[in-house]
């Protein structure tokens, strides 16, 4: 018996180092198209890039082509901020618009009812709505929104609660609207507020690499807020009609497989705010994981099927939380069950050593490609970046292997209330990485494998590392607290 489970435990090893290259070999891809793209635009002409900030031909402030449905879905979020996401829409300097705001399954009068009394004093350009028993989450309450709107809607803009926009953001959307056949723009997520300049390097890294990349092949998805789509596109798809937790992803798949084109704008428009703590930050991670598997394995044939130049970007996008780190590290551990601390059979010593360096390889790897990638113009912006992402590696090897498990279908909105230090909900994941980490070091010693320690040092590494990231979130919300 324990003959066939260490056989099947090998060939576990060896499955998920094809998908840790994969893994990776998409990252690189990724870096190297960005690469490319940055050695044309150095030998292109000013005049044919594609227009800065302060550049747009067209459409001026004020009236435009364009007509925006602005859709704000919100779930027992602080009203405060929510207040002020409204009023930051409310400022535009663009008049074809009109704000609706979804909330759905509040059941704390205090949190929706301050919301809904502002709301009734902006004026008719401003519509609340309070709703209960809503399913699919957030999609749920977009697809509300889109039956409630004006139809004179042209596009339907989506903003995060907690997102402040610029004054010009709905002008600029529209100005490029005007200029090009677009049915959807996706603009970047940036967060406000001092501190954490790690933890926004971190966040941004996908908008960094992954998202230009993508831009470039045209296989751009959409990421959940900033979002502009053409209401027609949306039609088409039947509205928010989505089965996973990552419905903006699913919806940019399914814009892309019927044809229509979307373009992703590298200019901030809005800036949000952070989980305030780290298991928030874990949280937050694990469902965007989930949401991505759930498209990748729901979509996986069809993704297979599309042009060889659209495969890469697609999988770069569903894949980039990706980590696959959990079966090297529970192999390094089950070991000594299969043969003590005696010599390896040379098949049990191969795939040791190979889980082992895939811990060492994924460490480096993280580093470089952070360095690459252009996130951050000091060391310690990329150091700090690197902090935060290795002190999330555990939770999001873990995220990676449970997608499809019925817990991971639960949607788990990211706490945007302050809390105190003692109120902060610890995590677990990373303590008990660290205690496996440590457990591995003392196996790797009694088997003299050196690969195995300090695989386990790595993996304790993790635990210091959340440690230096909460401290981070900690004096970001207490920027907030002291306001």
């Amino acid at each position: 018996m324990m003959k066939w489970i260490l056989a099947i435990s090998i060939l576990a090893v060896y499955a998920n180092t094809i998908l840790f290259i994969v893994s990776w070999g998409l990252k690189w891809s990724v870096l190297f198209v960005n690469w490319r793209k940055s050695r044309l635009q150095a030998t292109t002409p000013v005049d044919k890039l594609v227009a800065t900030r302060a550049d747009y031909p067209g459409v001026s402030a004020g009236r435009g082509a364009a007509y925006f449905s602005v859709h704000l879905p919100t779930h027992n979020e602080p009203p405060d901020i929510v207040i002020k996401t409204i009023d930051s829409i409310l400022a535009s300097n663009y008049d074809d618009f009109e704000l609706l705001v979804i909330d759905n399954n509040t059941n704390d009068p205090d949190l929706w009812m301050p919301v809904s009394d502002h709301c009734m004093e902006k004026g008719a350009r401003l519509r609340f709505y309070h709703r209960i028993n809503v399913a699919n989450a957030k999609a749920g309450a977009l697809d509300i929104a889109l039956e409630l709107r004006n139809r004179r809607a042209t596009h339907v803009v989506i903003v995060d609660a907690d997102y402040t926009v610029d004054r010009d953001f709905l002008t600029r959307a529209s100005n490029l609207l005007a200029q090009n056949e677009y049915d959807y723009l996706q603009f970047p997520q940036s967060y406000r507020g001092q501190g954490a300049a790690g933890l926004k390097y971190e966040l941004g890294l996908y908008f960094a690499t992954v998202t230009r990349a993508a831009d470039a092949a045209n296989t751009m998805l959409l990421t959940g807020t900033l979002s502009v789509i053409a209401v027609k596109a949306l039609r088409t798809l039947g509205g928010w009609k989505t089965s996973t937790l990552t419905e903006d992803a699913e919806i940019g798949l399914q814009l892309h497989m019927r044809g229509f084109r979307g373009r992703y704008i590298a200019q901030s428009a809005g800036a949000g705010l952070l989980p305030f703590t780290f298991f928030d930050l874990e949280k937050q991670r694990e469902r965007w994981i989930h949401g991505n598997f759930q498209v990748l394995t729901r979509y996986f044939t069809r993704i297979m099927t599309v042009k060889k130049n659209y495969l890469l970007p697609i999988l770069s996008q569903l894949s980039a939380w990706f980590a696959f780190l959990l079966i090297p590290m529970v192999f390094m551990l089950l070991i000594p069950l299969f043969a003590g601390y005696g010599p390896l059979s040379n098949p049990a010593a191969v795939a040791l050593a190979i889980a082992a360096t895939t811990i060492i390889l994924d460490f480096v790897s993280r580093f470089v490609f952070i360095r690459l990638s252009g996130v951050g113009t000091k060391l310690t912006e990329v150091l700090d970046t690197f902090v935060v992402s290795w002190a999330l590696a555990g939770r999001s090897s873990l995220a990676t292997f449970t997608g499809n498990l019925p817990a991971a279908r639960i949607f788990h909105r990211t706490n945007k209330s302050i809390c105190d230090e003692s109120a902060e909900v610890r995590s677990t994941t990373t303590t008990v990485v660290a205690i496996l980490g440590a457990m591995a070091i003392l196996q790797g010693l009694l088997m003299a494998q050196p690969t195995v320690v300090v695989a386990g040092m790595l993996s304790v590494l993790m635990l210091p590392f959340q440690w230096l990231a909460s401290r981070r979130l900690l004096r970001y919300r207490n920027h907030f607290r002291v306001r």
